[in-house]
Order: structure tokens, then sequence, then C-alpha cells
């Protein structure tokens, strides 16, 4: 796997990849209709471009393949975190945590904080962010149920 900067070219299969893993991997904790506004939230495909190019956002690739990807806006917060609903469970998410966790440090945050949904709560608790509430955020008139979280950068 290879871990590289976001550029424009990207953008279409990371919105794919996003809308995909969505409607798959976080049925088992939303319903339907929250999945499907989720995946829809994007108005699009510039809207999401906008978003990364605005962040330090990486791509994972497998055998030329995006796999996953993640951003972290300026204040220190992992804004977007998604790994291909066929690459689960392989080390994507924590490889680009640990690229964000590493640069964080060395532009001097202390700490990475963000919001994550019920079905990514369990994997960010493991690698040591903790839950400082519960939040139930509204999109579309559709309301779900996430977790604003931190961890401490040592």
């Amino acid at each position: 796997m290879d871990i590289r900067r976001f550029d424009a070219r990207d953008s279409a299969a990371v919105l794919q990849l996003f809308k995909e893993t969505i409607l798959s991997v976080n049925l088992r904790d939303y319903t339907k209709e929250q999945c499907e506004v989720w995946a829809n939230s994007f108005s699009d495909i510039e809207a999401l471009e906008e978003r990364l190019d605005k962040s330090l956002t990486y791509i994972a690739e497998f055998d030329g393949k995006i796999v996953g990807f993640g951003n972290v806006n300026g204040f220190g917060e992992i804004d977007l975190l998604y790994v291909h609903k066929t690459f689960q469970r392989r080390g994507i998410a924590s490889a680009l945590l640990r690229k964000f966790e590493t640069d964080a440090k060395s532009d001097g945050f202390s700490e990475l904080t963000t919001e994550v949904s019920i079905t990514a709560r369990p994997f960010f608790e493991s690698i040591g962010y903790q839950v400082e509430a519960k939040q139930v955020k509204i999109v579309r008139e559709c309301e779900f149920i996430n977790f604003r979280m931190k961890k401490e950068l040592l």
C-alpha cells in the first residue's frame, strides 16, 4: 500500500469510495435512509474537491486503486476518513491516521480531534482516541448520532 497526497484527479474515485462505503459498511449502525442522506451529503464533486483541497488530504492506494482517503483541517481535526468497503480491517485507516498524527506533531499540534460515526467509534477507541461527547447531528432533516473524540499526541 502507498500513501500519497490528494490530487484533484482523484476526486471522482474518492467520491465513489465515500458513497459506497457509507451505503454498505455503515448500514449495520444507521438506517438505509440515514445512509442515503449521508452518502449524498456532497452536493457535487466540486464541493468534495474544494473540501479536500483546503486541508491536508492523503490517499491510500493498493495496486494503483484508491482504497482509502482522509483529511485533517488546519485546526487539527480529522475531517473525513474512509476505507473502501472491500479493504476494511487491513490497516489502511491506521496507516492514514499515523501519517496524520506524525504531521500534526511536526506542525505543533498536541492533540487531534474528530467526529466519528457509531461504526467508527470502536476503531478510534482501539487506537487511543477518547469520547468527549455523544452528539446528535441533523443533515437534510435526518438525525444522526455521532461522537466527538480526541487523542493527545505524545
